[in-house]
């Protein structure tokens, strides 16, 4: 897939701000780690993630997947696991509580 010259440029920038990049990090494992204590909270296990995306073993996938859909939020399950399902981060303040008032219903 090509990629724009702004978009590499954009790229190249970022990861040359060490500032930047650590700070990055550090927000993103903070927000990994509340989103898999959200997921303990609704009874789901982690299986894997990055730390962007998160992967669950929740019991029954597509039922997740219906629950979550409900309140706009997009999931992926897998054919091969019916209990596996990825998450990624929420965005903001809103979506984060959003989630946490599906998984703790």
């Amino acid at each position: 897939m090509p990629i724009s010259g702004a978009a590499i440029e954009i790229g190249r920038r970022a990861l040359l701000d060490r500032d930047w990049a650590e700070t990055t990090n550090a927000r993103l494992v903070g927000e990994t780690s509340r989103l898999d204590s959200i997921a303990k909270g609704g009874g789901w296990t982690l299986v894997g993630g990055t730390p962007l995306f998160r992967l669950y073993e929740t019991g029954d996938a597509k039922a997740a997947q219906t629950r979550l859909a409900s309140a706009k939020i997009w999931s992926r399950v897998f054919k091969d696991r019916p209990g596996w399902l990825r998450l990624g981060l929420p965005g903001s303040d809103v979506e984060w509580t959003r989630l946490a008032t599906v998984l703790a219903r």
